[in-house]
């Protein structure tokens, strides 16, 4: 960025007039007279020529003798610091005779510089404007000569004049002014002051209307610098600017202050090409262009030493924390050693922060992109970012201007893709100017974030080709910073990779590192999640809402899955609502009347987490091996700046085969778009009307959760629940059973068992029954019992002959009925094997285990812990088979059969009967023998009443 090469003007000092004769001034000066009027009349040598360039060259050198011819005198070292830098060009000329003349008068110069080649105005002190002005420059401001020819009166004159360092004006990149004094000047006079605008194109120039940059590859930061109104006399013939490389070499400044003033181009890629453009008095505005190619280009890229460091400091080195982070890259230079060559100049870089410092979902708050017409990167157009696209700032310090004055602003860009690995959906823009020296910098960085970690990699490509020593990029901090720390405590590093102009092709970047340490109360942070849990209504068997909260402190580590499993006998009524299909799940794109909740989620790290819009909750069909499902939607289509489109949440919802408590499992999404969310917060309310039920039971519930962190730790928070006003529910369930008339020892005796509830009761608990004595559990099908491993795992599984009974029980909680089987099932050291009954209907598995006891000749079966769940009807059937449940003893049909049962509600309340066995099958007796049965008991109840 730093100086500008500038060029020569008028020449070296007079040392011979007419030949080598001594003439006093004044007749020197009658004799130019006398030549002047011998020459009009005389034919010139150039007739009808016009106004144009005759000579034109430009180049550094190892002596100032150096010229087209003689290659082997230029310099060549890459980065280096050449001895001289000359620019030399002659315009056609008249000659007559001893005489000689420009054909018409330079009005404006400019000479466009290669990229690369730079001038640090900042190497020598600088001389002000009124000292130059009185001719009195200090010695040690003295950057070079001029070495002019120039014609007065149609004598053409060699002389050579100092140049200068001087102070720059606002809006000079440098300046350099050549004192027009002394010799045939000064006596005629013509002194004059000559000053030499430096500039950087550092965006695209306007095509003049005269074609001043014709063929100038403007805005790609190469130095050029203008000269305006060229004095007319003396009429200019040819300049040949000579500056000293190491300005202290020549002016007598004193050794030990030197320092480089003129560096080479750092890449080697050919020859330079060197523009010049003048323009005329009699044609004002209408340029010539003239480029010149030197006979070599740099050389000896190889040999350069390039040692770039970065560095990172953070505003906090606190874990999980927001973090104001300066990222600071330092690439030395040898502008003070001129003997040693500079570093190249950077043509590209990639910082990669360290692992976990990523995008912070907090900033969304407050923040708006910056579009890249509003942003005019390659135009000097004022930016019109929106001021809450900015997100840092930048520095820069470079050869050429002092510390401190290049600065500007770093600008988040739109996305222009929703691929984070791109670099196009996250981009940034940065803009540095010093506009006191008319320097400035706009350039557009990637940011590439990796889709599954949000690690953070920004390049920067085709950098400028000119020196900088420091290039500092400083993060906003607070609440809304872009950026926050890892969560992860300890030693991280950010890391950069660079690439020279100087590299050739294939050669890998040059890496450098600067480590960084996380702070955090322990290492690692903790796993702890809050929970909450309510219900609209905690009025036992009624309609209710029901909100489950989570929320992570900063700090800790963060959520990856969750199960919830609600408190017993708090159920879903799937009928309640269609389910979502699952294409249309897959799709996002589940209908509104499956819809049965909402949720919201607050993210980022901060004291003022990003809150997203609450989304719908859906009720799905089967997934992932679950009967039922939920989806989650949360909409992401607005976060600041991006669109992360809706965020898709999938959870499985399972049944309890023995409790019915239902659990919801998922998988969290932990990174969105290359951005970790940062979970502070996550709330889901199921307040479908109608959908969810409280238990029956004001026993002492919970709701508990065991979650699982992005580090692998586990945590398990619950919630107390317990329900109200358990006795005001009515339970009066009826219970009936059967059997049949018909068994033998070897198909055994059937029995078939009943039980409906009215809608609204309590739940039932509990179901205890004796069998009468002549009913009793068939010892022979026992043996065949299931042991309770295979069963558990997989009851079909189990041995034909274990299988004793069908089942089915309506609940108004599923679509469907649920069917199954009995079984008796083995449970090793019990004393009989329990009387298992497993049912199925839509996706659910219900497991009633009823424990068997045989007292005396008493079969007693307890279902001691039934779901708490509605139901509307249950029936049992054993039937007769070859390996019968039951066996029968005597005839049924004489017997009055009983079965006393106990039936205990989830609300403590409880009924006993003893319901009469009706038995199916039995002959019926005769008419004549039922009159007699009739008559005969009359007269024997009327015996006893007169007794």
């Amino acid at each position: 960025m730093g100086g500008y090469l500038l060029v020569d003007f008028i020449g070296r000092e007079e040392r011979a007039v007419l030949g080598t004769a001594r003439r006093s001034l004044r007749s020197a000066i009658a004799v130019a007279g006398v030549l002047s009027a011998l020459a009009a009349g005389a034919a010139g040598t150039a007739a009808g020529a016009e106004f144009g360039v005759t000579k034109w060259e430009a180049g550094t050198c190892t002596s100032s003798e150096c010229t087209e011819g003689t290659p082997s005198l230029y310099y060549t070292q890459a980065a280096g610091h050449p001895p001289f830098g000359i620019t030399d060009f002659r315009f056609e000329t008249e000659k007559a005779l001893l005489l000689e003349k420009p054909v018409g008068h330079v009005e404006d110069v400019r000479v466009d510089l290669p990229p690369g080649l730079a001038v640090d105005p900042e190497a020598v002190p600088a001389c002000s404007e009124a000292q130059i002005e009185q001719y009195a420059c200090p010695p040690d401001t003295q950057v070079g000569v001029d070495e002019a020819v120039g014609a007065a009166g149609g004598l053409a004159v060699k002389q050579s004049f100092p140049a200068y360092n001087v102070q720059r004006r606002y809006g000079e990149s440098a300046r350099v002014g050549i004192e027009v004094h002394g010799g045939l000047v000064s006596t005629r006079k013509l002194e004059s002051i000559i000053y030499l605008h430096g500039s950087l194109s550092w965006h695209q120039e306007a095509e003049a209307a005269g074609g001043e940059t014709r063929g100038v590859a403007t805005g790609d930061y190469h130095e050029y610098f203008r000269i305006l109104k060229v004095p007319q006399e003396p009429e200019l013939i040819e300049s040949r600017l000579v500056f000293w490389g190491v300005p202290y070499e020549y002016n007598g400044h004193l050794e030990g202050t030197d320092k480089a003033f003129i560096t080479m181009p750092s890449a080697c890629d050919g020859p330079q090409v060197t523009w010049l453009h003048v323009d005329s008095y009699e044609k004002p505005g209408s340029y010539l262009g003239y480029p010149y190619k030197t006979p070599v280009g740099a050389t000896g890229c190889g040999s350069l030493s390039y040692q770039p460091a970065i560095g990172q400091e953070p505003e906090s080195s606190t874990s999980d924390a927001p973090d104001g982070t300066q990222v600071v890259l330092h690439v030395p230079q040898a502008t003070e050693h001129p003997q040693d060559a500079n570093s190249p100049d950077l043509r590209e870089a990639s910082v990669t922060l360290p692992e976990g410092m990523t995008l912070n979902p907090s900033a969304a708050n407050d923040l708006e992109a910056c579009s890249s017409s509003q942003f005019g990167i390659g135009t000097d157009a004022p930016i019109a970012c929106p001021a809450r696209s900015v997100i840092g700032s930048v520095s820069v310090n470079a050869p050429g201007i002092p510390d401190g004055a290049l600065t500007g602003s770093v600008y988040l860009g739109t996305p222009e893709s929703q691929e984070p690995d791109s670099g196009r959906e996250y981009r940034i823009f940065v803009a540095a100017e010093a506009p006191a020296y008319d320097i400035g910098v706009r350039l557009e960085g990637h940011v590439h974030a990796n889709p599954q970690t949000g690690s953070l990699t920004t390049t920067f490509s085709e950098l400028p080709a000119v020196p900088f020593e420091e290039f500092r990029l400083q993060f906003k901090g607070g609440p809304a910073a872009p950026l926050a720390n890892p969560l992860s405590c300890g030693a991280a590093s950010t890391s950069g990779a660079f690439f020279s102009y100087s590299a050739p092709a294939g050669q890998a970047p040059v890496s450098a590192a600067s480590p960084f340490t996380v702070l955090a109360p322990a290492c690692p942070p903790p796993f702890a999640v809050g929970q909450s849990a309510a219900a609209s209504s905690t009025k036992a068997g009624s309609g209710t809402s029901f909100t489950l909260g989570l929320t992570r402190p900063e700090g800790k580590q963060y959520i990856s899955s969750l199960s919830t499993t609600l408190p017993a006998g708090m159920i879903g009524q799937i009928t309640a609502v269609p389910l979502c299909e699952e294409a249309q799940a897959a799709a996002g794109k589940c209908p509104a009347a499956s819809q049965i909740g909402t949720a919201s989620v607050t993210a980022g790290s901060g004291s003022d987490p990003l809150v997203l819009p609450a989304g719908p909750v859906y009720l799905t069909g089967p997934y992932d091996g679950a009967p039922f499902g939920m989806e989650v939607l949360t909409d992401a289509e607005k976060v600041g700046p991006f669109d992360y489109g809706t965020i898709v949440t999938r959870a499985k919802i399972q049944i309890d085969p023995y409790t019915a408590r239902v659990t919801v499992s998922a998988a969290l999404p932990t990174v969105v778009g290359g951005a970790p969310v940062r979970l502070r917060s996550l709330s889901v309310s199921i307040d479908h009307p109608g959908f969810m039920l409280n238990p029956t039971s004001c026993g002492a519930l919970a709701t508990e959760t065991s979650l699982v962190s992005t580090f692998g730790a586990t945590d398990r928070v619950s919630t107390p629940f317990q329900a109200s006003g358990c006795e005001a529910l009515a339970f009066a369930p009826k219970f009936s059973v059967s059997t049949g008339a018909h068994h033998t020892r070897r198909f055994g005796a059937p029995l078939t068992v009943s039980v409906t509830a009215r809608p609204g009761d309590a739940n039932i608990r509990s179901v205890k029954v004796m069998l009468p004595k002549k009913i009793v559990a068939d010892t022979e099908t026992l043996k065949y019992a299931c042991p309770a491993a295979t069963f558990q795992a997989n009851s079909s599984s189990c041995p034909q002959q274990s299988r004793v009974g069908n089942a089915e029980v309506s609940t108004p909680a599923l679509p469907g009925v649920l069917t199954g089987h009995a079984y008796f099932v083995s449970h090793g050291g019990a004393g009989f094997p329990n009387l298992d009954v497993v049912l199925n209907g839509d996706g659910v598995t219900v497991i009633l285990v009823g424990d068997t006891n045989i007292k005396g000749r008493y079969t007693h079966s307890t279902f001691a812990s039934l779901p708490d769940v509605p139901i509307r009807s249950f029936s049992l059937s054993l039937p007769t088979s070859s390996h019968p449940a039951l066996d029968g003893y005597g005839n049924f049909c004489k017997s009055k059969l009983r079965m006393p049962v106990t039936i205990v509600g989830q609300n403590g309340k409880s009924i006993t009967q003893r319901p009469r066995i009706a038995v199916a099958g039995c002959k019926r007796k005769s008419g004549k023998h039922r009159k007699f049965k009739r008559r005969h008991g009359a007269r024997k109840r009327r015996r006893r009443g007169a007794r």
